[in-house]
């Protein structure tokens, strides 16, 4: 297994006392890969679907195998080649990931039953929230790489179910560039650009700027749907051991929200396909994010390496739409409020909502080899400042209580400003504003030993110190609290190609909900056990990996009376998350890629938090499979097929769907070694099925229907 800091140095001094063992020894080649090796992978030159190194979870980057976690990487070739734009839609595809459907760049992803509430750009985090659009744009990024399970190390404010880490694509020596078009069904269109190089005559200084425009018209909105990115970076060696990096990402999306269909007068799931849009015409979502990114490295003449980093991130989303709120045909006893309805109708609901947010990340860390005895081993350690703050101003109101309205009616709704009137106190307008501001400073330290041959024993521990302040309009109540963390994993090496690992680690997260004390409840604690078996062939280009888990979670807040929007809360809820992830991804030969999965999730709710937050666990099926593989017919020819299944959801209103599987297809025919042609199409059989159920008036939503894309590419 290859130890990704070693100097060569230090890999011979490790091998010293063998080597006088007799007088003549033949040693095998010794081939080390030095952080600088690692640094330098940029998964968009080689065309793989996998990569040897991952960044994800820890500072010094490492092979998949020394990592005794879950990580998959999702490489540039498989974005392309699988023709996604959100990181929403790459979930769908990705083995052990589920997402509840919303609107492209709006939908929640979760892992092991936990949704992923923010995503790192470099190592640097910034909140990822589905209802402010915050799904970011996969155009900059080089690679995904997803940790999945708590990891309390580096980022002990996040979720359960891990972490996100999308690596930037960064300017290029050699001059590069590609412009594409692309056209489909359902109104789809996009365009992009992307042109890198040296800005210097020696290739010390290099910059890169990139744009894309992506759009469509899905059913039922048949409405333009579109995102924009664009992005500019430079890179400057100040002298050969030392890189200084800049960067800023814009990112924005207009939508037209679609909330899903209600379920009929009886609690059905309406039949499908059902293309009814239940929403007004005037139905908008607009979301724009800036993030500027700076980070410092420098490689030390003992084989240290320390890197500072920075991003600063600006989000502002703002909607005004209408849904459904009620089921059909929903019956209120006369004098009392609330929906009543024919069996055919609907009420209808706007909600108006302004949302602002602002993250400051900083990290610093540095990382060398050092012996211990005859073994080489590693240390890391660093500190880190993390600063969110976000305000989340919403309106409310029903539109139409009584007799309601039939679902193709709902489009025709006389046009709203639903924050404006909720501010100025009209009748039947709800009105709040909601804070939370985080500050989180740590120290941390990682170290891998290796005893004996084929060992490795990881040991690391932060110590974290937060402060939140949360709650809603002037009144904002704190809590703050220091926390140590600890970690600690396993691998040994079978072989040269086969390990075995288990690993523990811990993650607590602030909360919002006040007790009933007034003050904010204590942190959610939890813990994941983990144990599995990871290969690594075709010289590191195909990796496999067998993993079994359990989550446990508490502290989750539980309402004290439920039918009570003010109601207090108590530190009661307890979870248990196990199950069993398999996955392949990478080169079977060197014409044929392949990244597929499976996952089987068992959730325990030991004390229930509440109605909403646990039936979330019931949208995760216990069984999903995602394939996706592709085969170089002839030099020019490539054809890939697909397929994306899982077992039955239920909600915690009692509604259930049943499971499906779809398939994709992919053919990409090259003209001249610049000119590329892609066709692209999805759910070939048109299956209709439910991706998601909700309530008996919201979130039950049909999944994509067939649609078929071509994109034109040519390359500089």
């Amino acid at each position: 297994m290859f130890r990704p800091n070693l100097t060569a140095a230090a890999v011979v001094a490790a091998l010293s006392s063998t080597v006088f063992a007799a007088e003549t020894v033949e040693l095998d080649t010794v081939h080390v890969k030095g952080q600088r090796s690692y640094n330098a992978i940029a998964t968009e030159k080689n065309g793989d679907y996998s990569s040897f190194a991952a960044t994800v979870g820890t500072k010094i980057p490492a092979s998949l195998r020394e990592i005794p976690q879950s990580v998959s990487i999702i490489t540039n070739q498989q974005v392309k080649d699988r023709n996604v734009d959100t990181f929403d839609q790459l979930a769908r595809k990705t083995p052990g990931l589920r997402v509840l459907s919303n609107d492209d760049g709006r939908s929640s992803v979760y892992a092991r039953g936990y949704e992923y509430s923010e995503y790192n750009i470099d190592g640097l985090p910034a909140q990822m929230q589905s209802i402010n659009g915050t799904l970011p744009n996969l155009f900059a990024f080089d690679r995904v790489e997803v940790m999945r399970g708590p990891s309390g190390l580096f980022d002990s404010s996040g979720e359960m179910g891990g972490i996100v880490n999308l690596v930037r694509k960064r300017p290029t020596k050699e001059f590069q560039g590609h412009a594409a078009a692309g056209f489909g069904t359902h109104k789809q269109y996009k365009a992009e650009a992307d042109v890198s190089g040296r800005l210097n005559a020696d290739g010390s200084v290099r910059g890169r700027v990139m744009a894309q425009t992506s759009g469509a018209s899905p059913r039922p909105a048949e409405k333009n749907n579109h995102h924009e990115t664009f992005y500019a970076a430079a890179d400057w060696d100040i002298n050969p051991d030392t890189t200084l990096g800049v960067g800023y990402l814009y990112q924005q999306r207009h939508l037209a929200p679609y909330n899903g269909l209600p379920v009929g007068s009886s609690g059905n799931l309406l039949s499908l396909p059902n293309h009814t849009f239940v929403g007004a015409d005037w139905n908008k979502f607009k979301m724009n994010s800036h993030d500027v990114f700076a980070d410092l490295k420098h490689y030390f003449d003992d084989g240290g390496y320390g890197k500072i980093g920075m991003r600063y991130s600006d989000r502002d989303a703002d909607f005004n739409y209408a849904f459904a709120g009620s089921k059909l045909g929903m019956k209120t006893p006369a004098g009392r409020p609330g929906c009543n309805t024919a069996d055919d109708k609907a009420c209808a609901m706007g909600l108006g909502t302004e949302i602002k947010q602002k993250a400051f990340a900083v990290d610093a860390s540095y990382s060398r080899p050092f012996a211990l005895g005859n073994t080489a081993n590693e240390l890391v350690v660093g500190a880190d400042y993390n600063r969110f703050r976000s305000t989340n101003e919403q309106g409310r109101t029903t539109l139409y209580a009584r007799g309601g309205l039939a679902l193709n009616e709902f489009r025709s709704i006389p046009q709203v400003d639903l924050i404006a009137n909720a501010r100025k106190g009209a009748r039947g307008y709800s009105h709040t504003v909601a804070t939370e501001n985080l500050d989180e400073f740590g120290v941390y330290g990682k170290s891998v030993f290796h005893p004996v041959d084929r060992l490795s024993l990881i040991g690391g521990w932060r110590l974290g110190h937060y402060k939140i302040e949360a709650g809603e309009g002037d009144e904002l109540h704190k809590a703050s609290k220091t926390k140590f963390t600890g970690y600690a994993g396993a691998v040994y090496d079978l072989n040269d190609n086969n390990s075995l690992y288990a690993s523990f680690s811990q993650l607590y997260t602030p909360q919002t909900s006040l007790g009933t004390d007034g003050n904010l409840l204590k942190a959610r604690e939890g813990n994941q056990f983990e144990v599995g078996y990871k290969g690594s062939y075709m010289d590191d280009r195909l990796n496999t990996r067998v993993s079994l888990y359990r989550l446990k979670d508490k502290n989750a807040a539980a309402p004290l009376n439920p039918n009570n929007r003010n109601t207090r809360y108590a530190a009661l809820g307890k979870r248990v998350m196990e199950g069993v992830e398999t996955e392949i991804s990478g080169a079977i030969t060197p014409k044929w890629q392949i990244h597929a999965g499976y996952s089987y999730l068992h959730s325990q709710i030991k004390t229930a938090a509440n109605p909403r937050d646990d039936g979330i666990f019931l949208l995760m099926p216990k069984h999903s499979a995602n394939l996706w593989t592709t085969y170089e017919v002839t030099p020019k020819l490539t054809l890939g097929v697909g397929v994306n299944t899982m077992s039955s959801i239920a909600s915690a209103a009692g509604l259930r769907a049943g499971g499906y599987a779809t398939f994709d297809a992919m053919a990409a025919y090259r003209f001249t070694p610049k000119l590329k042609l892609q066709i692209n199409a999805d759910n070939i059989f048109n299956r209709h099925y439910y991706a998601r159920v909700g309530s008996a008036n919201t979130f039950n939503i049909p999944g994509s229907e067939r649609s078929l894309t071509a994109n034109l590419r040519y390359d500089f």
